[in-house]
């Protein structure tokens, strides 16, 4: 099978917005928590733990199917 070349940033774009879609889907609203950030009270949304831990096997999973189903490979690949 021909592989096929995607730039890294772009490749990681998509395999994170495939896990966290599929992260989002499975665990609704208890996807996401509240950060406060101490210096300038800011909040930002984060994953809980479980999500976090979730999305990072799919994350993994997802990019793995890539490589192997569709022949695709990022610049951390290219020089292997």
């Amino acid at each position: 099978m021909t592989k096929i070349y995607i730039d890294n940033s772009k490749f990681m774009e998509y395999i994170d917005e495939l896990a966290t879609q599929i992260t989002e889907m499975n665990y609704g609203e208890k996807t996401y928590r509240e950060l406060k950030s101490d210096l300038d009270n800011d909040i930002r949304m984060i994953f809980t733990d479980e999500a976090q831990d979730f999305y990072n096997e799919m994350y993994d999973e997802y990019e793995g199917l890539t490589n192997n189903l569709l022949g695709v490979y990022s610049n951390n690949e290219k020089n292997n």
